[in-house]
């Protein structure tokens, strides 16, 4: 199994409260599992706690209680043995890169970090041709990208040295609707091409369909459901049918 939450917990101090220790439960018992090489969905609701699920996997956090396992090992320590080995795509572009680097050393970042300067310059190429940008943007500044441009420099570094993890994490929710469905398409190509393990956070059920082999339902701090994208019409849970009915137009 590639990546095993079990039964995790994690709150943050209410805001506001004085002395008071009131805490808000974000997650309440998550578990689930992928296999490598799927591609599985998170979908729920603004403030539901997905994006909290990621940083607990990506070691930016840790939980209250509960376990996190990639390939059978604690988070912290495959981190420390797999360096590179996961990545992510967060939604805000325009943050997660240097805005004093050129593009192509935006892309060479993470090869740079683990010692893969050997040839960068090809690989900088090599990785913007895979996600449909010309070469000759390789000398701008990241200020000079359109949003979807800069959102696939992003997605060029993110896969640069071939992660067998990779999270989006709202990867496309701050794009233009017409830029999400070509961003779609290159996560489609990314999925077959590269056979990563993929877990793609979002509050668009459509575009998870669109993408993943499987799809989770968060609820109130839980997994309320499971289920294969081929099979979305048999949901059980009341939650999840009412979010795919409200998107997908048809009787559940």
């Amino acid at each position: 199994m590639m990546l095993e939450v079990r039964e995790v917990y994690r709150s943050y101090k209410k805001t506001g409260n004085g002395f008071r220790r009131e805490r808000l439960n974000v997650l309440n018992g998550v578990s689930f599992s992928i296999r490598a090489g799927e591609c599985v969905g998170l979908v729920g609701e603004s403030g539901s706690g997905k994006s909290t699920i990621s940083r607990l996997i990506l070691g930016l956090e840790k939980a209250d209680k509960g376990s996190i396992f990639i390939e059978g090992k604690r988070v912290s320590e495959w981190i420390k043995e797999n360096k590179g080995q996961m990545s992510v795509v967060f939604q805000d572009y325009t943050s997660s890169a240097n805005p004093r680097y050129k593009i192509s050393d935006v892309i060479g970042e993470l090869l740079k970090a683990f010692g893969e300067n050997e040839g960068i310059h090809g690989k900088v190429e090599h990785l913007l041709e895979k996600v449909g940008l010309p070469l000759s943007i390789a000398n701008r500044y990241p200020h000079e990208l359109s949003g979807g441009q800069l959102q696939r420099v992003c997605i060029a570094r993110a896969i640069s040295m071939h992660p067998r993890l990779l999270i989006l994490d709202e990867a496309i929710s701050s794009l233009d609707v017409s830029i999400q469905a070509q961003i779609m398409d290159l996560f489609y190509k990314i999925k077959k091409e590269m056979n990563m393990t993929i877990l793609f956070i979002a509050h668009d059920l459509q575009a998870v369909a669109h993408l993943c082999d499987k799809v989770m339902f968060l609820h109130n701090g839980q997994i309320v459901e499971q289920i294969a994208t081929s099979n979305l019409t048999d949901v059980q849970n009341e939650y999840a049918r009412r979010l795919l009915y409200s998107v997908i137009p048809f009787n559940v």
